[in-house]
């Protein structure tokens, strides 16, 4: 897993996948359903909050393959009940 850069406060969506070792579209369904803190660019772009990077790695998130819980799920999000 790729460390995560500590300067600046937001990083691409490409930086955040390679950290989580996902895609790119993954890093962005984490941050439409609130696993990550983001930030749409005037271009229409994404960013990602370093802070909510890391503390989504620190809590196991971002291991290989992680996925993010299906909208049907009672759980909420994130929490692994339903795998």
């Amino acid at each position: 897993m790729t460390e995560v850069k500590q300067s600046g406060t937001l990083i691409s969506l490409g930086e955040a996948a390679r950290s989580l070792e996902t895609t790119e579209l993954n890093v962005l369904m984490h941050v439409k359903r609130g696993l990550l803190q983001g930030v749409e660019r005037v271009d229409g772009g994404w960013q990602v909050t370093v802070a909510s990077l890391a503390a989504l790695l620190a809590k196991g998130a971002g291991k290989k393959g992680a996925v993010v819980c299906p909208p049907s799920c009672g759980k909420g999000g994130g929490c692994s009940a339903c795998e």
